[in-house]
């Protein structure tokens, strides 16, 4: 499924720039305008030596930054009671593949180890009373451990992109649209350099663009005063 990019996002990249450094800007006291801002520096990253094939109560955390919450008993079974099946799995998920890159399709495919994980997360349900953890937030949680292979997919993604409401394909569609679409690849780099945002991947690029942009008219971001 072809992935329908809102024309300013990819025609204006210095407007998409803008952007992604408003979500990063500090207010004047030096605090983050937007919590997400940190979601991938806190605790080191999620690719940390020692903990990058382990999730992490900071792995949690991070994730919360991008307001969604694994806590409690779901929290006990990431970090302890399903711990070693999980982190198994994550071990097996390269980090050094970018979705962009040919190789990415026999990783994300469904069985392999990213696709294993990301249900084996999403279907986490401790208590029958309780919901299960979901895909929004198993992906986000993904996407802090392997940022460059792994994008994060929620509802701004799907209003602003016009996808459907499972997730499901998004892994591929996006990896279709980045082979395909050099450009696209080319653009996001762009706008990184620009927003000077060189610590986050190009699929984090890619969503934090569309994150912001889903907040256009109103109270949106292109109503306030943006850093130059």
């Amino acid at each position: 499924m072809a992935i329908s990019i809102p024309p300013r996002l990819r025609n204006d990249e210095d407007f998409a720039a803008c952007l992604v450094k408003h979500y990063l800007a500090k207010d004047p006291t030096g605090r983050a305008v937007y919590s997400g801002a940190y979601f991938e520096q806190l605790g080191g990253g999620g690719g940390e030596p020692g903990t990058a094939n382990q999730f992490t109560a900071q792995d949690l955390l991070a994730v919360s930054m991008l307001s969604v919450r694994i806590e409690g008993y779901h929290a006990l079974e990431i970090l302890h009671y399903q711990a070693g099946k999980l982190n198994g799995l994550l071990a097996k998920v390269p980090d050094n593949i970018d979705l962009h890159d040919a190789a990415a399709a026999g990783h994300i495919a469904k069985g392999k180890p990213a696709w294993k994980l990301r249900e084996a997360i999403c279907d986490i349900q401790p208590r029958p009373e309780r919901n299960r953890i979901g895909p929004v937030a198993a992906g986000k949680l993904l996407a802090r451990k392997r940022p460059r292979l792994l994008p994060v997919y929620d509802s701004r993604i799907k209003k602003v992109l016009g996808r459907p409401r499972t997730g499901n394909k998004w892994w591929h569609d996006l990896h279709d649209q980045l082979i395909n679409d050099q450009g696209l690849v080319q653009e996001l780099e762009s706008v990184r350099e620009k927003a000077g945002a060189d610590h986050m991947s190009l699929l984090r690029v890619f969503d934090v663009m569309c994150w912001m942009f889903s907040w256009e008219g109103g109270n949106g971001p292109s109503n306030q005063k943006m850093p130059e």
